[in-house]
């Protein structure tokens, strides 16, 4: 598994579900897009507290948000029997993107510290040891 940030669009609203083990889950589909190459799409699940924060939030068809998670390339059994190669991310952390949020939170819930966390920064290269550059 590889760790992922992505940045896209909710393809459709989030229904939770219950597992065999009676834990929640939900799982919805992301499309990035990036220029003007065909958009990727990815399968992203996400379970118990991570489904309560989802729907908190109001996290729907059409939002605009980060997330963070492992990803992996699993094999998926179409309906017609065929197997397809997709990208299946568990969920670690998500937010909504500058300019996205939720139009129905009230205002108790703005101020809320577990609310979206903001975009995360690129990690930061330290290079202490290099040696300076000819000139």
């Amino acid at each position: 598994m590889a760790q992922i940030v992505v940045f896209g669009r909710v393809m459709h609203e989030l229904v939770p579900k219950e597992g065999q083990s009676k834990q929640q889950y939900v799982c919805f589909d992301l499309m990035e897009r990036s220029g003007n190459t065909p958009p990727d799409y990815y399968q992203v699940w996400a379970r118990g507290d991570d489904v309560t924060r989802l729907m908190r939030l109001k996290v729907k068809k059409g939002s605009m948000i980060w997330l963070t998670g492992s990803q992996k390339l699993v094999d998926v059994r179409q309906k017609d029997g065929t197997t397809v190669k997709k990208l299946k991310i568990w969920l670690t952390d998500f937010g909504f993107l500058p300019g996205q949020s939720s139009k129905a939170k009230s205002t108790s819930e703005q101020h809320d510290p577990d609310e979206a966390a903001p975009v995360p920064s690129p990690s930061e290269v330290m290079d202490g040891d290099r040696e300076p550059l000819p000139e």
